[in-house]
């Protein structure tokens, strides 16, 4: 990244960033809006006072005020709850499918 582009006022205002990657929930009552996001990247804030933010973190946001700043382990363990949750959606995906299609018993 070429920070000279940013056109920051003071060296501390620099934080380094990666690429924002995410996923948006849609629903079926409204094509036009997203129920939920969720969204990250890759962050460091060389300035900050806390040198756990010095620190290469991922940040994971949501839309709201405040975003959540992980480690790279809490990272991972994140992404294991997010993939069993994947697998748990794809079963109800499933699930519903075979209801509509009535393979379903009662």
């Amino acid at each position: 990244m070429d920070h000279v582009d940013l056109h920051e006022q003071r060296l501390e205002d620099v934080t380094h960033w990666g690429e924002f990657f995410g996923a948006q929930v849609s629903t079926l009552l409204d094509d036009n809006t997203a129920y939920c996001e969720l969204f990250g990247r890759v962050n460091a804030d060389p300035s900050h006072p806390d040198p756990r933010m010095r620190a290469a973190h991922v940040l994971l946001g949501n839309g709201s005020v405040q975003d959540a700043f992980l480690t790279p382990d809490m990272a991972d363990e994140t992404a294991d709850e997010l993939i069993e949750f994947a697998v748990k959606l794809k079963a109800a995906a499933r699930v519903a499918r075979a209801a509509n299609q009535g393979l379903l018993t009662a």
